[in-house]
């Protein structure tokens, strides 16, 4: 079943006028004659893992395009060669995934630190996975591109420790996160900062904060200088040598390295030189070491995914209710205000699309020549038509659960949440927005049913088993 949205993305997305719509008052009527209301005494954590992971693959539906980051999922084919010293190229079957039938599904980018050196060069505009980055990869859906990859000294096999490979990737699908990395980032900082547990050596793949001063002939140079700058060692593509040099120095320790910049160095005052860097490790620790500790997550990875999907658990258990109901017939008052909601959501487009070219372009257009542009081959109907359908449904399913669950919401607890989200507006927005203003936006009945279906799964989530603990440290920061 193809998901809903929450009512609250269906008015933020409409951003359109309501008033005048009047309220819906559907209070007094049996409910029951228009839906069966499905089982809400419990959900699994499954139940919404597979709801979060339906909900990923029908974002990727429409990306053509994209810079890839931590937190996408990408299905793609991959041919992988052996570089010989003429330029010649052997294929490595073992590494080669190129058929419809064989190839890499559900690859999380920067997922293990083992493939840290494919994922750097998945994610940046770089032929060598050595070069130093200047800009993210843009990725184009069935297009391929490739990179090569220096393989260590003391790679595990043998017969190809110290070789060149050649990735040639082309991706086929990329499944987005829904949530930003800076939300996440700042409960893992928390988190950290919590039960932090310093190491003594530092090895690869070990989080190292440090202050450190590079000079060329004993001056310094632009970027050359930190303080208290984290890095994971062996992961963060500085200059070739100065991550090895790090492994086996102390917490705490103060010491030299030095390195030289390679000839094709993008910044030409830096290429060739030598340059010696003046180090102080300030904290040495194992992200996945912490995590193991300190939570039932075996790897950073499985921490932030379960983050995302706890962060997502509200709305994707409405999708489970949804699914669990079913529709006896829509209310036809309701339906039909529902679709005015979306006739004038259309006829907003269509005005300020009309106004928008003609200031920027002089052409002139008439509302019907628009709505055609906008909405090709009567499209604007469907649209229309089955955003009032699914409105009306989750309309009838909501106040249903709010009134099973004995959820009372008064007038009092509406202007309360009226004028937080006015607040948020002009915190977001930069200009000042009164409650008066959210209510010609998106409607009082709208806006009503959001706070209400926000209360709703609130109290839904008491009913999820098998919840991992994820550590609440900082949540109130984030």
């Amino acid at each position: 079943m193809k998901k809903f949205v929450c009512f609250f993305v269906i008015f933020a997305v409409c951003a359109v006028s309501f008033a005048g719509c009047g309220k819906f008052d559907m209070d007094n009527e049996d409910l029951t004659a228009y839906v069966t209301l499905g089982d809400i005494s419990g959900f699994t954590y499954e139940e919404i893992c597979a709801q979060h992971e339906e909900y990923r693959e029908q974002l990727s539906e429409n990306i053509t395009s994209f810079y890839p980051t931590v937190g996408y999922t990408l299905d793609f084919l991959l041919k992988a060669e052996l570089v010989g010293e003429n330029g010649s190229l052997t294929e490595l079957e073992e590494w080669t995934h190129n058929t419809d039938n064989d190839y890499i599904r559900d690859y999380d980018i920067y997922r293990d630190s083992e493939y840290s050196a494919f994922d750097y060069g998945i994610c940046y505009a770089v032929e060598d996975v050595s070069e130093s980055a200047t800009a993210s990869r843009t990725v184009e859906i069935g297009e391929e591109f490739s990179f090569t990859i220096e393989l260590a000294d003391d790679y595990e096999d043998e017969t190809l420790a110290g070789e060149t490979v050649k990735f040639t990737v082309n991706v086929k699908k990329a499944v987005p996160c829904i949530y930003t990395d800076e939300q996440i980032s700042d409960r893992l900082m928390s988190f950290y900062n919590a039960v932090a547990s310093s190491k003594e050596v530092i090895e690869y793949g070990d989080t190292v904060r440090m202050d450190f001063t590079g000079t060329i002939d004993g001056e310094r140079f632009d970027g050359g200088t930190a303080q208290d700058y984290s890095i994971i060692v062996g992961e963060a593509g500085f200059v070739d040598g100065f991550e090895d040099q790090l492994v086996g120095h102390k917490n705490g320790e103060e010491f030299e390295i030095t390195v030289t910049y390679p000839e094709d160095f993008e910044n030409e005052e830096l290429a060739g030189k030598e340059a010696v860097f003046e180090i102080e490790i300030k904290d040495v620790y194992n992200d996945n070491d912490l995590i193991e500790d300190n939570t039932p997550f075996s790897t950073l990875w499985e921490l932030k995914n379960a983050m995302r999907i706890e962060m997502y658990a509200p709305y994707g258990m409405m999708d489970i209710v949804y699914d669990r109901s079913e529709l006896i017939t829509y209310p036809e008052k309701l339906l039909s205000a529902f679709e005015k909601i979306f006739e004038d959501q259309v006829n907003r487009q269509v005005t300020e699309q009309i106004q928008y070219y003609a200031q920027m372009y002089g052409q002139s257009y008439s509302k019907s020549e628009m709505r055609e542009l906008l909405y090709p081959d009567g499209s604007d109907t469907t649209y229309i038509e089955e955003g009032a359908k699914n409105a009306t449904y989750q309309y009838l399913v909501v106040k249903m659960v709010q009134k099973e669950l004995g959820i009372a919401y008064t007038d009092e607890d509406y202007q309360n949440d009226l004028q937080t989200m006015a607040d948020e507006y002009t915190a977001y927005y930069g200009e000042a927005y009164t409650a008066r203003d959210i209510e010609k936006l998106y409607g009082e009945e709208l806006l009503r049913l959001s706070f209400i279906e926000t209360l709703v799964s609130d109290a839904l989530m008491e009913r999820i088993s098998g919840i991992p603990e994820i550590p609440q440290v900082g949540d109130e920061e984030s």
